[in-house]
């Protein structure tokens, strides 16, 4: 029996160890996020077991979350990109590791409703989920960040970013990161395209609003799984989630 078992327990594990490439790992969820739950107990020292491209946010909502090549980012709300600790705690985050299926580029007026438009087209199915690694030389960019939240957080996501910081950029050379997700999602994610940029130089970076670039290299890589974990902290437990449906 032992010269069975081991050979199948092998088996078994290189299994699980192959499929690990398609996992989107998610932290939170939305519906949590725009209902006031943000202090989560995941730290950054975590989450890159789990990932070396993503987004998300950090504990009270102080900046935005760029993950590239397995460095994080926090864009502070003065638009300064610092490398936050690993002991630092994220209310909110996903991440995967990035293997590349596909990729094409995108020439002519591109905008960000057109790549919207012309990905979805391009893409083998709008059923699955899939990340995305976008790179070129962007004309024009916007982007969004984010402020520190102080308690009680009784604000819904939009009321806490209508104020939020906006950064823009001009002739400038940089990657987004980040996911598309069916609508099927519903409050867990967000649906379609969620994007953060981070300049070459590192002097821009955030949420991406809007854009304009003459050509973009898109690489997007398929994923199967999607894997949730939800915070085991007080204030998830007693939060009181609005009906009305996540709009962001």
């Amino acid at each position: 029996m032992k010269k069975i078992f081991f050979p199948v327990l092998l088996l078994l594990l290189l299994g699980c160890s192959s499929g690990n490439k398609d996992i989107i790992f998610h932290y939170s969820v939305l519906k949590a996020l725009d209902n006031g739950v943000l202090e989560g107990d995941m730290t950054i020292g975590q989450l890159k077991k789990h990932g070396d491209l993503g987004l998300g946010t950090y504990n009270h909502m102080d900046g935005e979350m760029v993950v590239l090549d397995g460095s994080f980012y926090r864009i502070s709300q003065e638009g300064k990109l610092l490398n936050p600790g690993d002991d630092t705690l994220t209310p909110y985050s996903i991440v995967t590791f990035y293997n590349e299926d596909a990729k094409f580029t995108l020439e002519g007026d591109i905008t960000y409703p057109s790549l919207k438009a012309q990905a979805a087209e391009k893409l083998p199915s709008l059923n699955y989920f899939y990340a995305f690694r976008i790179t070129g030389e962007f004309e024009y960019i916007k982007c969004g960040g984010a402020n520190a939240q102080n308690k009680p957080y009784n604000r819904s996501l939009n009321e806490m970013l209508a104020d939020r910081p906006v950064y823009v950029g001009r002739n400038i050379t940089g990657t987004l990161v980040g996911f598309w997700c069916p609508a099927y999602i519903g409050d867990i994610n967000t649906a379609g395209f969620h994007l953060h940029f981070i300049s070459d130089d590192h002097t821009l970076g955030g949420h991406l609003m809007e854009f304009r670039a003459g050509s973009l290299n898109l690489g997007y890589d398929i994923k199967f799984d999607y894997k949730i974990i939800l915070p085991d902290t007080e204030i998830f437990r007693d939060a009181k989630f609005r009906n009305e449906p996540v709009n962001y």
